[in-house]
């Protein structure tokens, strides 16, 4: 069903970039055979932040608001993409009833929204490794606390409280994130579904 879209295959090498994140799109791509990494650049590291398969359409929400892409992907071995062109794409997309047209675009909005959310989390979770990469084993540290004059003592333990509840605060976050989550993963579990 897809083939019929498709203008041309091309073959990629292991480790080649297919889609670069920042680029203007010009095509979506099927994996026709092979697999592919995603990345995306946070804090000017690239992170993988996902994998794609044989039969996996990537590279078409760059389509929707005239967005760049959001992400890179390269070639995890050798693979072979068919790619779509824009108009194509678009032309099939015009061919909706402007009901299905509108569920699609508040669809797409949600997953730029949760693709935006995802970014920031991503960032966030390499901050706290970040910082739990240069803490202070509290052993070795305690011996110097206590040689400390007791205003400094009382501030040290002040940070220490703050920063417990900070941590606190942060698992409730991802408790409540989690939470909120199940909903949107269901309903995202029943389309998968429906449309495989």
């Amino acid at each position: 069903m897809v083939e019929q879209f498709i203008s041309r295959t091309e073959k990629i090498k292991d480790g080649s970039i297919i889609l670069e994140e920042g680029s203007w799109a010009y095509y979506a791509y099927v994996l026709q055979s092979g697999r592919a990494k995603v990345w995306k650049n946070v804090n000017n590291k690239q992170v993988l932040v996902g994998t794609l398969k044989t039969g996996d359409i990537f590279g078409e929400m760059s389509f929707f608001g005239m967005a760049k892409r959001t992400a890179s992907v390269t070639a995890d071995g050798d693979v072979v993409v068919g790619m779509i062109t824009k108009d194509t794409f678009m032309e099939a997309i015009n061919k909706l009833s402007p009901e299905a047209r509108g569920k699609l675009d508040k669809m797409t909005q949600d997953f730029f929204y949760l693709s935006d959310v995802y970014s920031r989390l991503t960032n966030c979770l390499h901050e706290i490794l970040t910082i739990k990469g240069r803490m202070i084993d509290p052993k070795l540290f305690e011996k110097e606390v206590e040689k400390m004059p007791d205003i400094l003592r009382k501030v040290v333990g002040l940070m220490i409280e703050r920063f417990v509840s900070a941590m606190d605060g942060s698992i409730k976050l991802v408790t409540q994130l989690e939470e909120a989550s199940k909903p949107i993963d269901s309903l995202s579990t029943t389309l998968i579904q429906k449309c495989k």
